[in-house]
């Protein structure tokens, strides 16, 4: 058999763990932030933070190197750089690096993400937060439609979306506000959504198959009927 120990300090934060001769020692600051660990007695990962107790270095040793992801943050402690490192730690020679910036709307959203010797990446949003659509740096990726009550109504996306996408995904809403249909501008992908009127799902039908769910009195999920009947799913309840 195998067996693993488990050891805590009087606040119950884990101090010690024993697996098979595998032994990893814990530690933590005053503020009970955890700042580093050993795996029978060597140094494993290393945690640093700033004033603000916001962590800003995580770094471990793999292969003889020091691998480090160092975090920069704005005011409000948003994450603004994302730089991992390889470093020779003995002489504390650069080996290799990679940068990553994130940035922000006025709302606080994250809308850009721009890795080094890259395009940006954005997320292009309205109101209140709402995805409107994404781009690779001036190339639309994604563009979405959306209704008054900001449901997705169309997904565009292929060959640089917008008017000339090559794939148009569109969806339709019961009264009651479940989906109710999806139609990609390729068969293969059309389904359709019946609900009971409890509100739960009781069917999705498309060209390629038609999947029906059954319902004890009590709401539960009792069974899947599909077209072949050797993939049908009986669900027992004790």
């Amino acid at each position: 058999g195998r067996t693993q120990r488990y050891h805590y300090d009087l606040t119950g934060k884990l101090t010690q763990s024993e697996d098979e001769g595998l032994v990893i020692l814990w530690y933590y600051d005053e503020s009970d932030r955890i700042t580093h660990r050993t795996v029978n007695g060597d140094p494993a990962e290393q945690w640093q933070y700033d004033e603000h107790g916001w962590l800003t270095t995580l770094s471990h040793t793999s292969e003889g190197h020091r691998v480090s992801v160092h975090y920069g943050y704005d005011d409000k402690g948003r994450l603004t750089g994302e730089r991992q490192t390889v470093e020779n730690p003995e002489t504390g020679e650069l080996l290799w690096h990679h940068e990553t910036g994130h940035a922000y709307n006025e709302q606080g959203l994250a809308n850009r993400v721009t890795p080094d010797s890259l395009p940006p990446v954005e997320w292009l949003t309205y109101g209140s937060g709402y995805l409107a659509g994404m781009k690779l740096g001036g190339t639309p990726l994604l563009e979405f439609t959306r209704d008054r009550l900001h449901r997705e109504t169309v997904r565009s996306f292929g060959s640089m979306a917008g008017s000339n996408a090559a794939y148009k995904l569109t969806s339709t809403y019961t009264p009651a506000g479940q989906l109710q249909s999806q139609h990609l501008n390729s068969l293969v992908y059309d389904r359709d959504y019946g609900w009971n009127d409890n509100g739960d799902l009781v069917r999705i039908s498309g060209p390629r198959q038609t999947r029906e769910y059954g319902y004890s009195a009590t709401g539960r999920l009792e069974s899947v009927r599909t077209l072949a009947p050797d993939l049908d799913i009986r669900i027992p309840y004790a």
